[in-house]
């Protein structure tokens, strides 16, 4: 189900969906056990102004141009190194139009985030917690700073957090597993950096291996480092390696083989 967000309404509007949609109490509790996510649709606002909007409530700024990035805490025009912020409690991350805002607040965490439709709210609790309560919060909060998105779905999904194996790839996506579980994953930096995946920004680097005679589709394009041999490298945004991994020209998606130290 989603409903469009057309004013402060969409607050009301939500609560009594959540209520109306859920039958149990286990229903209605957003449980320390899961982490959730929930589409948000098409994000109006432009990156900039989503950058000045988080910086005057507060927020540590990260922006990237192409591989170098500058980090600023509040209105600090100097900046400073990217991993001097990365652990901040309220933190934005620019990635050319895309951007990452995460935030920990008491009893949760929030972030937005790109998705394949737009923009995705994943909620982490720290302990059992009213879905209402957190969702007219957050939701709240990103109307105030103009990032809410123009569609909420009030279809959640639920992830075990203590689901160490996660779901696997969907039968039409031909990508490799720890690469699927890093679009799902509750905090994309964290788990990228257990994996001894590569990021910069928001994009990660990986290797398509290309079909006979196949080449990328040309919104691929300008995200391929090389080329050689059938293999295409690329730093790809996050949000568009499940469209990649389904492309008809690509036989399957994988991080890049590191040689290993004997």
């Amino acid at each position: 189900m989603m409903l469009r967000r057309s004013s402060v309404v969409l607050f009301a509007v939500l609560l009594v969906g959540c209520a109306s949609a859920m039958a149990s109490d286990a229903a209605t509790t957003f449980l320390q056990s899961h982490y959730y996510l929930l589409s948000l649709g098409q994000v109006a606002a432009d990156a900039d102004s989503i950058r000045h909007a988080a910086q005057s409530s507060g927020f540590s700024v990260i922006v990237y141009d192409g591989a170098s990035a500058q980090a600023f805490r509040g209105d600090d025009a100097a900046g400073t190194a990217a991993e001097a912020v990365l652990t901040d409690e309220r933190l934005l991350i620019v990635d050319s139009e895309r951007f990452l805002l995460r935030e920990a607040r008491d009893g949760f965490a929030f972030s937005v985030r790109p998705s394949e439709t737009g923009y995705e709210l994943v909620v982490d609790p720290q302990k059992d917690l009213s879905i209402s309560e957190v969702l007219g919060s957050v939701l709240a909060s990103l109307q105030s700073m103009g990032i809410l998105g123009d569609e909420v779905g009030l279809d959640i999904q639920a992830f075990a957090k203590d689901d160490l194996k996660g779901p696997p790839p969907p039968a039409d996506v031909a990508i490799e597993s720890t690469l699927y579980r890093l679009v799902l994953a509750r905090d994309w930096l964290d788990y990228a950096a257990t994996k001894g995946i590569t990021l910069v920004g928001l994009r990660v680097e990986i290797v398509a291996e290309m079909l006979p005679g196949a080449s990328l589709a040309e919104p691929f394009a300008p995200y391929v480092v090389n080329e050689a041999a059938g293999l295409a490298k690329l730093f790809l945004p996050i949000d568009q390696l499940l469209a990649l991994a389904r492309s008809s020209a690509v036989g399957y998606v994988r991080v890049p083989y590191r040689p290993s130290i004997p």
